[in-house]
């Protein structure tokens, strides 16, 4: 079944998403985001478009997949971190930060996915967020958080998320490609963990 939304005044740029495009235009969500929260908690505008988010994201997922991760280094208490590091391994990427609901609903399954994919030399898994240092400790040590964190600037996020809302997730294959993108999550630990084990642990599975 298709999703249909009916966002609040978004920029011109958008409004080709009623429609599957045949060439990937720029998508700004952060408008989406802002227009959809504005709905929600009921504020009123003049002007309503109806946007086809199934479309808008089969253009964002074909934009994203098969492409290499972009070129990065980063640096955690562990050490540092490259595009060249990464080879030969399967990576999970997650991108959060401390303020955003669904990051942390599913921090609880990310954990549970670590912890069983800890003894496989094979595999990666990162995060990256852009919240300052004291507060990603506070995080790791409240969540007990079982990955890597590296911290990024916004704009370094932004680039590396492919400009993707909160939570990004992303498989890489051993080769450093994209092989699995998905953004936003449940508010609710529960279903979170059910996205985590039934379909994002099985992704990563293939790619061994």
């Amino acid at each position: 079944m298709r999703l249909i939304l009916s966002l609040t005044l978004l920029p011109l740029s958008i409004l080709s998403f009623a429609q599957t495009p045949t060439k990937t235009p720029a998508i700004d969500f952060d408008s989406i985001m802002k227009a959809r929260t504005s709905q929600m908690s009921g504020k009123r505008a003049p002007k309503t478009v109806t946007i086809d988010f199934d479309s808008l994201m089969t253009a964002k997922t074909r934009e994203i997949l098969g492409k290499p991760f972009p070129q990065f280094v980063a640096t955690s208490e562990k050490g540092n971190i490259n595009n060249d590091s990464l080879i030969g391994k399967v990576v999970l990427i997650n991108f959060w930060f401390e303020g955003c609901h669904p990051c942390v609903a599913e921090f609880g399954a990310l954990n549970e996915l670590a912890e069983q994919l800890k003894e496989n030399k094979d595999f990666k898994f990162i995060s990256f967020t852009w919240d300052d240092s004291e507060t990603i400790k506070k995080v790791m040590e409240k969540y007990k958080l079982q990955y890597e964190v590296f911290q990024a600037p916004p704009g370094e996020c932004k680039r590396l998320n492919q400009d993707s809302a909160y939570p990004t997730t992303m498989i890489l294959d051993k080769h450093g490609i994209i092989r699995y993108w998905e953004m936003g999550g449940d508010t609710d630990p529960a279903g979170a963990r059910e996205f985590v084990m039934t379909t994002l642990l099985p992704k990563i599975q293939q790619q061994f």
